[in-house]
């Protein structure tokens, strides 16, 4: 299994006391957004983005020149990761967290690397959820080793177990607490597009091709090479606890240059 770093500054956040609790007070203000549009509103076809990749997921099973999936046991965020828990039906990824005691879930990265461009995700987060079990989309860089030299891009972060509000943080280099931002309410149970433009001096989130986050301060915006993650973490106050089945749907995956 490749190491998955990428859980270890979400684990170490929520170690000890509710999400609520430790929620920073952080990031360049920017209007909120409640999506109004559940199934239109691209970022990149509204703002022109030219496409260079990406995954409609409508094989029989995961594109291995795409993607590396986890699996195995992490011992840097305690979880278990298995393959079988990221499946494709459908034309629909779905990331699935076991009602086991090991929280057995799943997660995967694209494997080419690149500095600066835009990312966007269509998904869905049924419910009701465990509160432990934590979707993230996310940019995560190549010096896996380093990651905290380089920074880490959490542009679509999800810790309501009914999944009416979604989080983003900014690990900026040399700052894990380099931004935050939590959207207004809104249906994420429903499909929406998530999206996240990083440029060298910016980054933007999206949700249904509307802004509603953006971070400013240049001395925490990544400047070396990320690639996309998508993952469920397992994150329990309570360990040893069976945890509800809990999911998400991805329906497409793009980047844009």
């Amino acid at each position: 299994m490749g190491t998955v770093f990428a859980v270890r500054a979400t684990a170490a956040r929520f170690d000890s006391s509710d999400e609520q609790d430790q929620t920073p007070a952080l990031g360049t203000t920017a209007p909120s957004v409640i999506p109004t549009r559940p199934s239109s509103g691209e970022a990149g076809l509204d703002l022109g983005w030219q496409r260079v990749d990406g995954d409609e997921f409508d094989a029989k099973k995961l594109s291995s020149t795409r993607w590396r999936v986890y699996d195995g046991y992490n011992s840097a965020s305690k979880e278990t990761l298995s393959a079988k828990q990221c499946s494709l039906s459908g034309g629909v990824l779905t990331i699935t967290g076991l009602a086991d005691q090991a929280g057995t879930t799943c997660g995967m990265a694209w494997k080419q690397n690149r500095t600066f461009g835009r990312w966007e995700i269509r998904a869905r987060f049924p419910a009701p959820a465990d509160p432990a079990f934590n979707p993230v989309f996310l940019l995560w860089p190549a010096d896996d080793a380093n990651w905290t030299q380089t920074g880490e891009i959490d542009f679509a972060e999800e810790y309501d177990p009914a999944r009416q509000y979604v989080q983003s943080w900014l690990h900026g280099p040399g700052n894990t607490d380099g931004g935050y931002f939590a959207s207004e309410h809104f249906d994420m149970t429903q499909w929406h597009d998530y999206a996240v433009d990083w440029q060298s001096d910016r980054i933007t989130l999206y949700i249904d091709g509307r802004p509603w986050g953006a971070y400013l301060d240049k001395k925490f915006i990544p400047q070396k090479p990320m690639h996309l993650v998508i993952q469920q973490n397992y994150n329990p106050k309570r360990p040893g606890t069976v945890p509800l089945e809990s999911s998400v749907q991805i329906d497409w995956v793009r980047l844009y240059s």
